[in-house]
């Protein structure tokens, strides 16, 4: 027994022992050969004859022959070529990165001496699972046909095997509720709840089928699944209140939400629905639909860290964004940790990630990318078929030749600001809506300073515009000979960097220059013969840095019978604009007074009208074909392997592709595409095991509270499997016969006795698994308020436009604006999604803030005071006013305590207003059987 016993601790002994050089293996030296050795050691490629990447392998050794030695770290040749002991074996080289740091080289030493422990050859996996895990997963399987079936039998045959008894129905005031709030997300009026009970009471059937499609052709319909879906796609009105509606931001985020309204509205089938969203531009470039371009509006809502320096890795992190709401949306896949190495759990690997990079890399959302430490701006794309696109580039040439036309006209500077920066006799004259070009004139006896500039004493100064020159021009009065000089000198010599100048006769140029910061120049006088109304101008031009460019001028003309016109003199001493028809100050550089220019009328009618014509245009945000201008995936590229998702570390390069395991035959891309539209109908297919089943336990979730798969976009090994995968594949078989119609699938769950149950809880299955019973909910944070508006009978139901920011409108939630950097916001506090997110199940709380805010929010309080005013305009007594009230807020009679409460409370218009208020919070009010 003694000998037994040491053996056995021996044996335990030498277990441990294995086992422990095993995990220093994977956590200690397979990082090291991963990094820095099987690139060129490894499955594609052998250097030397030598692979790393498996024990078998390693142990064949290589063309220098045997390279570990187990237990002997010096005397293996991995060990002298890692320490650079022989500079002709040194790895690795340095073009790969040079010498292993120190920490790394003990760690492969202390491996060898504890005898090279390497795990044996695993299993082939793909990504997370053994290819037998992935080839037998059940969402990976083809969705099965259960004929026959439907959604009460299938439900009926689990509650049957459990000897769970399922509830009795609900009854028809409770289920038209439901379904008025489950198919609209709002209250059906007391009208409708007296007809539907009145016919449910004949035929319940018809009366149901009947009710079904009306709420499935209510216009609300749209809004209220079109809610669901943004969840799931990250959607938000802005990206930062600070900068909300600026250039820059998503400010055509609202056309992308009408559409997806609008998709649901019509049935849109699902396939269109998906191909369009992914691939809507391309489709519009074959026939021309502007809607299939808003559809794209997806990908740019995306959340992906705007205002990164680093470039290249914002465009990584976009189209990181990408991947992931495609795969999480419409497969129920999690893609995304795959952008560093395989993935952990599913089958799926960093090839599959980067094969669907290169289609995003190819595609792109930013016009271009703006200098580093600036945010990026979404491109707008004009929703104009190719025709219209030609006009409008038409137009816009047009625009810029009239401009340069009006340009060419000296505009006076009429704009007079007297005793600026708070000093008697500093003056300064501009051109209307612009501060510069400009002119400051001193007509005092002594120098001015101001800002940084000083201004001597009885002189002007001309600043010119950013691009615009600022212009002295004196009309001759005479005809014959004249003598010009002019003289120029900064006022400003600590800032800038200088002006140009020009003298011009009639258009003709007779003397220019540059002038440095700090300095001055000279015009010499000069002769020159001029007709009556012809123009001699002095012209200060800016160079780079126009702020600083304010020029003390001197401008003299005389004339053969010693007749003088002094710019400076006549200014100073209180001229006005066009004084004798001689001096003018202008902004422009042209050869006629802007109120000369030829045809300047008509000019500018047509000016406006093009201006009109363009700002009529509609545009969007989307994705586009093609990589982001002026980078290098600019056009069609495939993309290379980020190792460990680093951009700056490329491995090898992957074909645009399917993922491997999904994809018996991957689509062939044209080299010119970027393989978009390839993506949407490989998503599409109706032989794709995953679209199907995602879209509609998406639908089963919203009518229970629950998706048959819990986890709504995992379908993976970490996601919870369908508590009843027959019916899952029932409906997902159904819903593609159908022509992919999520109506249809609405019409099979509303219609079944499983929807239609009481929702009275069963002790046995407290989760509701087999679903027995259906389950009570609160109102959405958008079905809340909408009903509070419903109910105090203010609601706008228009459909569509522009997002409101104020709570207080009366516009239904969906249309008030969310804020991707707001999260203090109604939406928040009552559990609205994520816009930062994507959302596949909102959380559930019940906190005191949110009761809070239903006692004392202006919002809440502006509803009751309302809706006591309808009951106040009620015929009859307190007891019939009661009674509508009761059947506004909840479709029933009042009960006994509620009569006493009236009886004892309501004296007078504050206690009709405190009654409202105190039903308006209340659970029957706030929560759904």
């Amino acid at each position: 027994m003694k000998t037994l016993s040491l053996l056995m601790i021996i044996f335990c002994a030498q277990v441990l022992r294995a086992n422990d050089g095993v995990e220093f293996f994977k956590v200690k030296v397979r990082p090291i050969f991963a990094e820095h050795c099987t690139e060129c050691h490894g499955e594609k490629k052998q250097k030397g004859g030598l692979r790393l990447d498996s024990r078998a392998a390693w142990q064949r050794g290589g063309d220098s022959g045997d390279v570990i030695v187990p237990g002997k770290p010096e005397e293996s040749l991995l060990l002298k070529a890692v320490g650079y002991a022989d500079k002709d074996l040194a790895m690795p080289p340095k073009d790969k990165g040079g010498k292993l740091a120190d920490a790394e080289i003990a760690a492969l030493a202390e491996w060898v001496r504890r005898g090279a422990v390497y795990p044996r050859d695993e299993v082939r996996k793909i990504g997370g699972m053994t290819e037998a895990e992935a080839r037998g997963w059940w969402s990976f399987q083809p969705v099965k046909a259960v004929p026959g079936a439907s959604v009460d039998s299938l439900i009926g045959e689990k509650l049957a095997a459990a000897g769970l008894p399922a509830a009795p129905l609900a009854d028809t005031r409770t289920l038209i509720r439901r379904m008025a709030y489950d198919l609209t997300g709002l209250p059906p009026t007391a009208e409708e709840v007296h007809d539907f009970v009145q016919a449910a009471s004949v035929d319940r059937q018809a009366a149901s089928s009947a009710l079904i499609e009306r709420l499935l052709v209510s216009p609300h319909y749209g809004e209220r699944w079109g809610r669901h879906w943004l969840d799931v796609v990250r959607y938000t009105d802005s990206l930062d209140s600070r900068s909300y509606g600026n250039d820059g931001d998503l400010v055509d985020a609202w056309r992308y939400r009408d559409w997806v309204v609008g998709a649901l509205n019509r049935d849109l089938p699902y396939d269109q629905f998906i191909t369009q969203q992914i691939a809507g531009d391309i489709l519009a470039a074959q026939a021309w639909e502007p809607q299939l371009v808003v559809a794209t509006g997806m990908y740019a809502i995306g959340n992906w860290g705007n205002g990164d320096a680093d470039k290249e890795k914002v465009y990584t992190d976009i189209v990181d964004d990408q991947i992931d709401v495609t795969c999480r949306a419409f497969l129920g896949l999690t893609m995304a940790c795959a952008r560093c190495h395989d993935h952990k759990f599913d089958a799926l690997t960093t090839r599959d990630y980067y094969g669907l990079s290169g289609i995003f890399f190819s595609s792109h959302i930013l016009p271009k990318f703006q200098s580093k430490g600036e945010g990026e701006k979404l491109a707008r794309w004009p929703l104009l078929s190719p025709e219209q696109a030609t006009e409008r580039s038409r137009g816009q040439k047009r625009l810029v030749e009239i401009e340069a036309q009006l340009a060419g006209g000296l505009e006076p500077m009429t704009l007079v600001k007297r005793d600026i920066f708070n000093k008697p006799g500093l003056h300064a004259w501009n051109v209307k809506d612009a501060d510069n070009p400009s002119l400051v004139i001193n007509t005092t006896d002594v120098e001015q300073s101001f800002i940084t500039i000083k201004l001597p004493a009885k002189s002007i100064a001309l600043h010119p515009g950013p691009k615009t020159a600022a212009s002295a021009a004196w009309r001759s009065p005479v005809t014959g000979k004249v003598r010009v000089s002019a003289q120029v000198r900064d006022a400003d010599a600590t800032c800038g960097d200088g002006i140009a100048w020009e003298v011009r006769h009639a258009g003709k140029k007779l003397g220019a220059g540059e002038m440095n910061n700090g300095g001055s120049a000279d015009f010499p006088e000069r002769e020159i013969a001029v007709k009556a109304g012809e123009l001699v101008q002095l012209l200060i031009r800016p160079r780079a840095e126009y702020t600083c460019d304010s020029t003390v001028v001197e401008f003299l003309v005389r004339g053969e019978d010693g007749t003088q016109w002094d710019l400076r003199d006549a200014l100073v001493h209180g001229a006005e604009q066009g004084q004798d028809g001689v001096w003018w100050v202008c902004s422009g550089e042209g050869g006629q007074l802007g109120g000369e220019l030829t045809g300047r009328a008509a000019l500018e009618a047509e000016k406006s009208a093009l201006t009109a014509a363009m700002a009529r245009a509609e545009f969007a945000q989307g994705l586009q074909e093609g990589g982001i201008p002026a980078t290098g995936y600019e056009g069609f590229h495939d993309a290379k392997i980020h190792t460990r998702g680093r951009y700056d570390r490329l491995a090898d390069l992957v074909p645009r592709s399917m993922p491997a395991l999904l994809t018996k035959e991957q689509p062939s891309i044209a080299a010119g595409s970027s393989g978009r539209l390839e993506l949407a109908r490989w998503v599409a297919r109706a032989e794709n095991p995953l679209t199907a089943r995602v879209i509609v336990n998406r639908i089963w979730q919203h009518h229970f509270g629950e998706g048959l798969v819990r986890t709504e976009n995992n379908f993976g090994k970490l996601g919870t499997p369908p508590t009843h995968p027959e019916l899952l594949d029932w409906l997902a078989d159904e819903f593609v016969r159908s022509g992919w119609s999520v109506k249809a699938v609405h019409r099979l769950i509303l219609s079944s006795e499983a929807y239609q149950r009481a929702a009275a809880g069963n002790a046995k299955d407290p989760e509701n698994l087999l679903l027995a019973h259906q389950n009570r909910r609160r109102l959405s944070a958008e079905e809340l308020r909408d009903a509070m508006l419903a109910a105090s009978g203010t609601l706008d139901v228009t459909l569509g436009g522009k997002a409101v920011r104020e709570l207080t409108s009366t516009r239904r939630t969906l249309y008030v604006a969310t804020v991707r950097s707001d999260r203090a916001t109604f939406q928040t506090l009552f559990d609205g999604a994520d816009p930062t997110a994507i959302v596949e199940q909102r959380t559930d709380s019940v906190v005191a803030p949110q009761a809070l805010w239903l006692m004392n929010h202006p919002f809440a309080l502006a509803q009751a005071k309302a809706l006591a005013a309808h009951v106040a305009a009620q015929p009859g007594d307190r007891e019939a006013k009661l009674g509508w009230l009761c059947a506004q807020l909840f479709q029933r009679a009042p009960s006994e305590a509620e009569q006493r409460i009236a009886e004892r409370a309501v004296t007078d218009a504050a206690g009709w207003e405190a009654l409202c208020q105190v039903f308006l919070c209340s659970n029957e009010f706030c929560y759904l059987d």
